[in-house]
């Protein structure tokens, strides 16, 4: 085989490869787009729990308290009570995670997500988007303060 030979070879392996990976995952997903987990129902808190709203945005959080009251990029909670955060986008995904706490929920526009947690201890914790969500994504963080 000449060179030319080698490389048509080689360029038409690739090509079979690809389109067989690209039937493959087409096939899987027009055969389970139907069975994808939906979320927990968000209408569900737990009883004791006090709910905080949590709206991301490029590039900020927000954090509306049951009192009507507004944060940004500061979240206040107590020690020893259960919060649950009701969070949604107001643009595009975004990610909160409070390392502090092993709590990691998605903000998606129109689709609200929730989690519930407790503090344990005061302090102040450090939270952040850890989705790209676009040119300023690293301003996406702030502060948990966690009073008595």
């Amino acid at each position: 085989m000449n060179r030319r030979q080698v490389e048509y070879l080689f360029t038409a392996v690739v090509l079979i490869v690809l389109i067989a990976a690209a039937l493959v995952n087409l096939g899987y997903v027009l055969g389970h787009t139907q069975n994808i987990p939906q979320p927990a129902d968000n209408k569900t808190v737990p009883a004791n729990s006090t709910v905080i709203q949590v709206l991301g945005y490029q590039w900020a959080w927000q954090f509306t308290y049951a009192n009507n009251t507004t944060s940004t990029d500061t979240l206040y909670v107590t020690v020893g009570h259960e919060y649950t955060l009701q969070v949604t986008s107001k643009d595009v995904i975004h990610d909160l995670l409070i390392p502090s706490l092993g709590v990691q929920v998605y903000a998606v526009p129109d689709h609200p997500n929730q989690v519930s947690f407790e503090p344990e201890k005061t302090g102040k914790y450090i939270f952040e988007c850890v989705e790209y969500c676009g040119e300023d994504h690293y301003l996406m963080r702030g502060y948990m303060v966690v009073s008595q």
